[in-house]
């Protein structure tokens, strides 16, 4: 029965030409934008006046003021865009060339080979208290 109403509802706006669908998208986008600055600035106006200026010379602020640090903030922080960003903070792993390639897999052979015998033999050593760990022992 849900997908029925949804069926209906995107039916009836499919049929309204895309210049009148495009304004309604912009303009619930508009309403909805304006509702957040009303409620953030409000919030960030309390906030401000409630705190900074009884612990700094800082005078308290008016709404329009409020929403004024709001976008201040938001420019500052370059935080524009919706949506979670992963590019932005993590870097593509540049590509390893053909040598970096070649030693991994010679790493993961001398690993299968000689490694992992060394290693269980460190380990054995270290749970028996041995001293021959390295150079650095006292």
């Amino acid at each position: 029965m849900f997908h029925q109403c949804r069926s209906d509802r995107h039916d009836r706006w499919s049929a309204w030409p895309k210049p009148v669908r495009i304004a309604r998208h912009v303009t619930l986008g508009l309403l909805v934008a304006a509702s957040f600055a009303l409620v953030f600035g409000y919030v960030t106006m309390l906030l401000w006046n409630a705190i900074l200026p009884q612990i700094s010379s800082l005078p308290a602020v008016t709404f329009w003021q409020a929403v004024g640090i709001l976008l201040l903030a938001r420019l500052l922080t370059g935080r524009f865009s919706h949506g979670d960003h992963p590019h932005r903070f993590h870097r593509r792993r540049p590509e390893r060339s053909e040598a970096e390639r070649d030693d991994a897999g010679r790493y993961a052979e001398w690993w299968e080979t000689e490694g992992s015998a060394a290693f269980d033999a460190y380990l054995a050593r270290s749970r028996n208290g041995s001293s021959r760990n390295g150079p650095h022992e006292e």
